[in-house]
């Protein structure tokens, strides 16, 4: 039977179905008798273990690698004693790459990357990677999560230069000159040691979830 692993989930633009891979894993393996902390990338602020990472985000200093490398050590040694599964809908270079230190000192992003998946290492880490259309993810968030996804996003936007267009185009425009810094970030990845898996997000989410599970050898959960 297979012992708990850390999953993380990066894709290439919001809406391309990370929170829904996230969720449906999960589902499967609590329903085969496993345990999982599933952490939403919402959790971020609400959960004790990044507490002090929270407070940083919210203050006016960014969280440093020192302390992302504490939180990732609680939360994982909670799982660990649990017996638990990670799933992460989101990446550990992704959360910090675009922080002040991070682009100032690639290198201490790469350390905090090596550490995590170090710190992992006898739960396998892997990171999952869903591929697909910019243009049709976007639509999908929109119509999913509503004005309050399209206003943040614009305003983003906006703060790079793109003001014109519909707010549609305008994100689409904005995530996808945001596709350089996800390349990055999975070289950064990598590099640090972690298996990177594609997955095809322009299939039907029962068949990303089926990608998912052959990739991660699940013949029986637990």
């Amino acid at each position: 039977m297979q012992g708990p692993r850390l999953v993380m989930i990066e894709g290439v633009a919001p809406g391309i179905g990370k929170s829904t891979l996230a969720a449906s894993l999960a589902g499967l393996l609590e329903s085969g008798g496993a345990a999982v902390d599933l952490f939403p990338e919402e959790q971020l602020f609400t959960r004790p273990t990044f507490a002090r990472v929270a407070q940083a985000f919210r203050g006016q200093a960014s969280p440093g690698p020192e302390l992302f490398r504490a939180a990732y050590t609680a939360t994982i040694e909670q799982a660990r004693a649990q017996q638990a599964w990670v799933i992460f809908d989101w990446n550990c270079a992704g959360m910090a790459s675009d922080l002040p230190w991070a682009v100032a000192e690639p290198q201490r992003l790469y350390r905090l990357v090596r550490d995590v998946r170090g710190l992992a290492a006898d739960m396998a880490p892997v990171i999952m990677s869903l591929q697909g259309d910019i243009a049709e993810a976007t639509r999908r968030a929109a119509a999913e999560r509503g004005q309050t996804w399209i206003d943040h996003w614009v305003a983003v936007a906006a703060g790079r230069g793109i003001t014109e267009g519909s707010e549609l185009d305008r994100i689409v425009r904005y995530q996808q000159m945001a596709q350089e810094l996800r390349r990055c970030d999975l070289a950064v990845l990598e590099r640090a040691g972690w298996p990177v898996v594609t997955l095809d997000a322009t299939t039907a989410p029962d068949v990303v979830l089926g990608q998912a599970v052959g990739a991660l050898g699940l013949t029986e959960v637990g």
